[in-house]
């Protein structure tokens, strides 16, 4: 999209769900592979820094018993296969391509968007933020609702495309050209972090 820039003093990057065992485990990450999608991240960051912008973490943990995990969906036959994400686990942390300085927000949800189950947007209202550049795994999931509740709550939203990857190719292919762009400027990261004002 032509003209779109980004200040970063009021803007912040969230790198949502970024974990072990999601981006490194069993779980299917597509278009892009686990360590392409860290490796466009690990960009984007950079350029935050760089600018001072805010870096939010989002990660998603669970109770050793898992009494927090969400219930099936209605209707269907069996459990949907979940990660377990337990807190203090290994699978449970940020990769450390991507780990967490001090300084920056780390908030942890137990649900599917941020804005339900943290205190977020305490950090982004004290730190002045009216624009989100979204990332994460998976765009399905985490990406899609925060940004359903970011535009709800009036923020500025820009989706990193090469930043997030889904479950099948499908899914995030709807995501990025259909679904998306009616909510946020949808953008490579080359083009983000050109939009970044320096």
């Amino acid at each position: 999209m032509a003209g779109v820039t980004i200040d970063p003093r009021r803007s912040a990057l969230l790198l949502q769900d970024l974990q072990n065992e999601l981006l490194k485990g069993d779980r299917p990450v597509v278009p892009l592979n686990g360590a392409q999608l860290i490796a466009n991240c690990q960009k984007l960051l950079v350029k935050a820094r760089e600018t001072g912008m805010a870096v939010v973490y989002v990660r998603v943990s669970r109770r050793p018993d898992m009494r927090d995990a969400p219930r099936p969906p209605l209707g269907a036959d069996t459990p949907a296969a979940a990660p377990s994400l337990i807190e203090g686990s290994e699978g449970a942390e940020v990769v450390s391509e991507l780990a967490p300085e001090p300084g920056d927000v780390v908030v942890t949800k137990h649900t599917t968007s941020p804005f339900n189950t943290t205190d977020i947007e305490v950090f982004l209202r004290r730190f002045g933020i009216d624009t989100l550049i979204l990332t994460g795994y998976s765009t399905t999931g985490v990406v899609e609702g925060s940004l359903r509740d970011a535009r709800d709550k009036d923020y500025d939203c820009v989706v990193v495309r090469d930043c997030c990857a889904a479950g099948t190719v499908l899914e995030h292919d709807t995501c990025m050209d259909v679904v998306f762009p009616r909510m946020a400027w949808v953008a490579d990261a080359d083009e983000v972090i050109a939009a970044i004002e320096t």
